[in-house]
């Protein structure tokens, strides 16, 4: 039996963890995304970082602050 697992895609609530602990977004569209709310848009740097992966991998973000390297734990 082959194993599946969710990819992340635009409408998925996503759960990683990086050292500073766990955090869950759900990806959306531009005109959706509401940082303070938890919804990420799938153009922003983390959305498109998630984009594609699934629990279990790990995820270097690449953001003006840096480089930001956290796990997918669940996808939703």
């Amino acid at each position: 039996m082959v194993m599946t697992y969710p990819l992340i895609q635009i409408g998925s609530r996503v759960r990683v963890q990086d050292q500073h602990g766990d955090a869950v977004f759900t990806i959306v569209g531009p005109e959706e995304s509401d940082g303070a709310a938890g919804r990420i848009s799938d153009l922003s740097p983390l959305g498109e970082a998630l984009l594609g992966h699934v629990p279990g991998d790990r995820v270097d973000v690449r953001a003006p602050g840096g480089v930001w390297t956290l796990t997918v734990v669940d996808v939703d």
